[in-house]
């Protein structure tokens, strides 16, 4: 069997190492997020600058009548339940 080890440093001097590790990660985490962001803002200047122009989505005649047809008929059971929630306000 093997013998525990115990530790011979007095506890004060544990808590002062675990906070001067705490702080040392903590600094390094900072630097490392910082580290990251620059590299996120510098790649994405770069995609911006090397692509000229993003490709124009272009929707079919039928495809815009659809979409203001959809739009036209939600507005529509807005304003009826509108009416209906005036009217039955009327009617108390």
């Amino acid at each position: 069997m093997a013998k525990k080890q115990t530790s011979s440093k007095p506890k004060g001097n544990l808590v002062k190492e675990l906070d001067a590790a705490i702080a040392l990660l903590t600094r390094v985490r900072a630097l490392a997020v910082a580290g990251e962001t620059a590299e996120e803002t510098s790649s994405k200047t770069a995609k911006t600058t090397a692509s000229k122009k993003p490709a124009k989505r272009v929707l079919s005649t039928s495809a815009r009548e659809a979409i203001a047809a959809a739009q036209k008929k939600r507005w529509a059971k807005v304003r009826r339940q509108k009416k209906q929630a005036e009217r039955a306000a009327l009617a108390k």
